[in-house]
């Protein structure tokens, strides 16, 4: 019944106003409305907007096909306070147009100013389902305007995997915690966790020093190794996979003096190892290949397997965590293995594992030489 209503008033004053039309084109003629209309804008709310209005309908007298048209008109006449036209203005562009982002967000924009979220949502999951342009635009809205969560995730998000993950990485951008774990949640119950999302949620949670929450969600979903976290909490243990300094991953950082990246000439076991070459210009305190870990609390033995080539100085190479250290390796061994022990109490995280040179004090201390390194592991001691 308000659809008729609104329909009659609307086409009523379009067409049976005499004499009312420019002799303009339908653009032009909205041209001249926006800027009857913004000027009513610049002091705060539109003081008078009946002129927009007129122009606006005479814009849609001229063109009623086209849906930008009743989409003007649908602000012009929610400028007004006519919000029952209005709202059939923008139902009708709607009508018009069922596939495009613009108009639906248009139509989106004027129900959440109109505190109508079911709408606004179900335009909103339009708009996505289309095109990832609008997502920023999007999410914004809802989170500011769009009601509760769980509305979001069930009518904006629904069945859509690419937004979710969209969503998800919006939420990430927006240090949103509260809405993160509700979102994440709701993600896995849906399959809709892909290894990069789980990447960077478990990525997030550790620059929190988050591990314990972390370390499931990386052993789930993210991990190269098919034993990590159960026979050893090393991941990519065997430098198979160029590492992404994310996560549970190895972390390369650069430094002076030294070369490092995967070697697939010379290997302990599989197709790669891990090559740090020292060209000799740095006496270099090196503690920059690393990889977060979490234990829970036990006895375990960090183990790895390393070769050197002429590697100078008294300062040789070793791996280290939570204080313990394996024997330091200088001048030339073909692969041996390096142990240690360490034991993690209750309610502690044993940090990183490390691979380092500690800094020499002799005066020839540069570091010169290469070492390769393979077969990391980290077994809990029965």
């Amino acid at each position: 019944m308000l659809y008729g209503i609104a329909l009659a008033g609307v086409m009523a004053a379009i067409w049976l106003s005499e004499g009312s039309l420019y002799p303009l084109e339908p653009q032009t003629v909205g041209n001249h409305a926006y800027r009857e209309l913004w000027a009513h804008h610049l002091e705060g709310p539109p003081k008078d907007p009946h002129g927009a209005v007129e122009m606006f309908r005479q814009a849609v007298a001229m063109d009623p096909a086209f849906p930008y048209r009743w989409s003007d008109l649908g602000d012009a006449m929610a400028a007004a306070g006519n919000w029952d036209v209005a709202g059939y203005c923008f139902r009708r562009s709607v009508e018009l147009a069922p596939n495009s982002p613009q108009i639906a967000m248009r139509a989106a924009n004027f129900h959440l100013r109109q505190g109508e979220t079911d709408p606004a949502l179900r335009l909103g999951a339009t708009v996505l389902r289309v095109t990832p342009d609008y997502d920023s635009m999007v999410f914004n809205s809802w989170v500011r305007f769009g009601g509760e969560l769980n509305q979001i995730l069930q009518i904006g998000i629904g069945t859509n995997a690419r937004a979710a993950e969209a969503f998800f990485r919006f939420l990430i951008g927006a240090n949103d915690e509260s809405r993160l774990s509700q979102t994440w949640r709701w993600m896995e119950s849906r399959s809709f966790v892909t290894r990069p999302v789980a990447t960077l949620w478990a990525g997030w949670l550790l620059g929190r020093h988050r591990e314990s929450d972390a370390f499931p969600i990386w052993k789930r979903y993210a991990a190269l190794n098919s034993g990590y976290g159960v026979s050893n909490w090393i991941d990519n243990s065997g430098f198979e996979n160029e590492p992404t300094g994310q996560g549970f991953d190895w972390r390369i950082q650069p430094s002076p003096g030294v070369t490092t990246g995967l070697d697939t000439s010379v290997v302990h076991s599989g197709r790669s190892s891990l090559r740090i070459e020292f060209d000799g210009s740095e006496n270099i305190d090196y503690h920059h290949v690393t990889q977060r870990v979490w234990l829970p609390p036990g006895h375990y033995r960090l183990a790895a397997w390393m070769r050197t080539a002429n590697l100078s100085t008294d300062q040789g190479l070793a791996l280290t965590l939570a204080g313990a250290s394996t024997p330091a390796l200088t001048g030339t061994h073909d692969w041996t293995r390096v142990n240690t022990e360490i034991t993690v109490p209750n309610g502690t995280s044993p940090g990183e594992v490390q691979v380092v040179r500690q800094h020499s004090w002799r005066f020839e201390g540069g570091l010169r030489g290469t070492a390769w390194i393979d077969d990391v592991e980290i077994r809990r001691i029965e």
